[in-house]
Order: C-alpha cells, then sequence, then structure tokens
C-alpha cells in the first residue's frame, strides 16, 4: 500500500486500532465492530475496551484507553454520548491523534446535543486530535481489511478502484452488495462533521493512487465552499467524479438537520449551475449513484456517441432505442463488412442489425451459443460504434443444480461474453431477468470485468454520463479524451 502524506491516509492504514465500547453480546448492536475487524482479518493490532470485560472474542480487554500501554493509532468511540466526552478527554490524555464517533445524539441531538458537540469540537482542535463523526460509520479500507461497521460483513475484496464518501449510513445496508458488485477501494463517512468534512475527502481521495473513481453523497457543505468547489473543478478533470446532493428542498434540508445537525442553505440552482462548469457528473437519486459508480469503476468512457444494442426481445430494443436518443446518444450504422459477418447468425430471413434481436438469432442457434456470441465480436469492432450494451443470455440451465456439463456450458457462454468486453469498445450488460437465481451467474460475470446493470435504460444512462464527463473535460483543458 503507498503510503499518501495526508492526515486522512492515517485513518485508513493505522497499525492498530482501539474499540471502545466492545463487546461480545451478539444482541448489542457495537457486536461487528469487534467482530468485523476480525472476522475479515484486519493487518493491525486490536485493543477492545470494555471495564466489564477481560477478554472478547479471545482478544485482551482493557478497562480503559491508559491501560493499553502500547501506540494506538486510531480510537473508534462507540459509547453513548453522554459518556462520549470522558472518552475524548482520555483520548488527550493519552495522546490519541485520531478518533472516530461512532455515536449519534450531538448537534442532531436537541440544545443539550449540540452543546456536547461544541464541546467536543472545542476539546479536539485545541488537542490535535483529527475526528471523524461523529454520528459516522467507517473508515473502510478493502486493502488492510479495516472495517468499522454495525452490519455482518462477508467478504471484502481488494484491488477495487472505487472510493466512496457518505454524509449518512444509506449505504450502510448495501455493504456486502457494494464490496460484491462495485469493487471497492475505500468509504469514508463524514457524518456530522464536527472536524472532518468534504473538502479533506477531496483533498485526500485526489492524491491517493489507490483510488480512480470517487462518488460522494452531500446533503450540506461544511467545509469552506469556494475551496469545496476549486477542488471539484480540479479532481473532476482527473478522475471521474459522481455526486448524489440531496437536500435540495426545503423540506429535504430540514430532513437532513433531523438526523446530521447540518442544514443545507446552498442554493440547489447554483450549485447545479457550479457542478456544469466542472466535469463532475450529478445525479439524484441513489440508483443513478450506484450506476454511475459502477460505470466508470469498470469501463472506459465511449467512444463517440455510436451505441450498439444487443436484445434477446424485441420490445426492450424499442425501449433500449428510446433511451439511446432520450440521452443524446444514437444508434450506430455498421459497416457493409460487420452486416455480412452479422447474417452468418440471422434466421432464414433479413433483419435489422441495430438494435440487434439476438433473441431471434438464438432460436436458430440454439445448440450452438457460442458461435453466436464469437460472431457478435464483430459489433465492437466495428468502427463506428462507441459501446455496445447487451441484454444477458437467457438461462436455460440452472446455477443452482450444477452439473459438469452445466458448469461448462456457463463457463464457455461467460467466455462468450468476455471476449465480447475484450473486443476494444466499453461493453456493458442489462440482466434478463430479477430471478435470484441469476444472481450468482451475475457476480461471476462482473468478477470478469463486465458491469450488469438493472435495465437497458440505466446501462445507457451510464455510458451517455461517461460521455457527458468526457467532452466536459475536454471543453474544460482542452485534451484528448
Amino acid at each position: 500500500m503507498t503510503v499518501v502524506d495526508h492526515f486522512l491516509d492515517g485513518f485508513f492504514r493505522p497499525t492498530s486500532v482501539a474499540i471502545v465500547g466492545a463487546t461480545d453480546n451478539l444482541f448489542k448492536i457495537n457486536y461487528r465492530l469487534l467482530q468485523n475487524l476480525i472476522d475479515m482479518g484486519y493487518k493491525g493490532k486490536i485493543f477492545p475496551v470494555n471495564p466489564s470485560s477481560q477478554e472478547i472474542s479471545g482478544i485482551k480487554t482493557y478497562a480503559r484507553l491508559k491501560d493499553i500501554g502500547e501506540s494506538i493509532d486510531l480510537v473508534v468511540s462507540a459509547v453513548p454520548s453522554g459518556k462520549t466526552l470522558g472518552v475524548v478527554r482520555e483520548c488527550v490524555e493519552v495522546g490519541i491523534k485520531r478518533l472516530v464517533i461512532v455515536t449519534g445524539g450531538f448537534s442532531e441531538g436537541g440544545e443539550a446535543g449540540h452543546r456536547l458537540h461544541e464541546e467536543i469540537a472545542s476539546l479536539v482542535k485545541d488537542a490535535g486530535i483529527r475526528t471523524l463523526g461523529p454520528n459516522t460509520l467507517s473508515p473502510v479500507n478493502t486493502a488492510n481489511k479495516l472495517i468499522i461497521s454495525f452490519h455482518h460483513v462477508r467478504a471484502m475484496n481488494p484491488g477495487g478502484r472505487l472510493s466512496l464518501v457518505f454524509q449518512s449510513g444509506f449505504y450502510e445496508p448495501r455493504l456486502n452488495w457494494l464490496f460484491s458488485d462495485l469493487g471497492i477501494n475505500k468509504i469514508l463517512d463524514t457524518g456530522n462533521k464536527m472536524d472532518i468534512n468534504e473538502v479533506d475527502a477531496l483533498e485526500y481521495f485526489r492524491i491517493d493512487p489507490d483510488t480512480e473513481v470517487i462518488a460522494m453523497h452531500l446533503e450540506s457543505i461544511r467545509g469552506d465552499a469556494r475551496e469545496f468547489y476549486n477542488l471539484v473543478r480540479q479532481v473532476s478533470q482527473e478522475k471521474p467524479l459522481i455526486i448524489l446532493k440531496s437536500g435540495r428542498t426545503r423540506a429535504g434540508s430540514l430532513a437532513a438537520m433531523s438526523h446530521t445537525g447540518a442544514m443545507a442553505r446552498e442554493n440547489d440552482k447554483l450549485f447545479e449551475g457550479i457542478l456544469r462548469q466542472t466535469a463532475a457528473i450529478r445525479v439524484y437519486n441513489w440508483q443513478e449513484f450506484f450506476d454511475l459508480a459502477k460505470a466508470f469503476s469498470y469501463l472506459d468512457p465511449p467512444k463517440g456517441d455510436g451505441m450498439a444494442v444487443i436484445t434477446m426481445s424485441g420490445g426492450e430494443g424499442v425501449m433500449a432505442t428510446d433511451a439511446c436518443e432520450l440521452n443524446a446518444l444514437r444508434l450506430s450504422r455498421f459497416s457493409d463488412a460487420t452486416y455480412t459477418r452479422l447474417r452468418e447468425i440471422f434466421p432464414p430471413w433479413e433483419m435489422p442489425v441495430n438494435p440487434l434481436d439476438g433473441g431471434v438469432c438464438m432460436q436458430f442457434h440454439v445448440t450452438n451459443p457460442f458461435h453466436l456470441l464469437e460472431t457478435l465480436r464483430a459489433i465492437p469492432q466495428d468502427d463506428d460504434v462507441g459501446g455496445v450494451v447487451m441484454q444477458m443470455p437467457p438461462k436455460f440451465f440452472s446455477i443452482g443444480r450444477e452439473s459438469a456439463v452445466v458448469k461448462t456450458i456457463v463457463e464457455a457462454m461467460t467466455h462468450g461474453i468476455v471476449a465480447l468486453k475484450n473486443s476494444g469498445k466499453p461493453f456493458a450488460l442489462w440482466r434478463a431477468s430479477l430471478d435470484t437465481e441469476q444472481e450468482e451467474w451475475i457476480h461471476q460475470i462482473q468478477a470478469e470485468g463486465v458491469p450488469v446493470f438493472d435495465s437497458a435504460e440505466r446501462a445507457i444512462r451510464a455510458f451517455a454520463a461517461m460521455k457527458t464527463r468526457a467532452d466536459r473535460r475536454q471543453g474544460l483543458n482542452g485534451i484528448e479524451v
């Protein structure tokens, strides 16, 4: 792991973590804070702190931070808000420099909570303790298996390109999906932004070599607004930057204040106008947020505005065609050579080639679907094609009851799909159904670097956003994209 010259690097790469409020009671919400670190194999020392226990999950437990007697890189405080001030004072006494406050009930907790927030904020500032939260669950780093979460995490796969910044725990119930589907590198939840805010996050992820794509959720801007917008402009030219800004209405702002204590007073039209002067892409709901995060982390931008669509249903082809035009993309015009190649898989009549009804073609090649997939490689190789979206082939077999023959078929079809991805143009699939049985195959395909979206429309919107970002970036600095 590359060391980055920024204070946040210590939050993501601590050599030791103390969990204040650790417990071995699986019916308490704090149980997973420690257990996830153990289960995932966190590569550092763990110090549980709980005055009522001598050992938790086989690890020696300490009554207080001062009893540990070793260097502590990061303290995670998960005690109730009324006891947090005592933990912070102990951090000052011990000389801690990095603190995460998981607990809520501060600036969003009425007048008393606000006073407590201000007292702790003053204390950590005077002591030079950089503080994440309160009301946060993070940091997360898949490289060293660092995970601060209340949820049971099943696996953390290192090597992802995408880092996420949140101002809310709305991602928390989706953690296992994020780790399996999006290729996560790091996650930072700024919570109530007592100290660390969105400016710090952008500064860090801009220079973090392991982060290639940034997706950020904001409810309010707590840091210096001018510095934030300058950073957005700079970062978005260097790395894809996706921003979901909620609290867009007065009612939404009030809802945000109820759980973070921060009133989103920014004028939304002003925010929108400024973002349009950058290469950042703004989204308006969490589905689009994660769709674009997936697209940018899996794919290069389309090479032009020409799209090729391969369907398993004529009706899906019509909807995909509408989606292209509605998102300022067009259907590619294939060359005669491409058309001639595709005729090999036609039924016994002539048919349009874009969108191509692969379902009809498959009916006449059901005994040899691999030849069909191999022939389809002519499409991404066509000069007028900037990107390709394809509906997943139907499942005539059961993943859940695999025999050796079924496994061979799945592997061969997956190989054929990956070959389409490797044909020189960005390539994505959309799922054929919502059956849970299809999930396993989707995971296999995505593990090979092919993103799968829930619909043709969502896949095409993602391609359009990538092209928009490329066009804005080129317009801002005149570089070739």
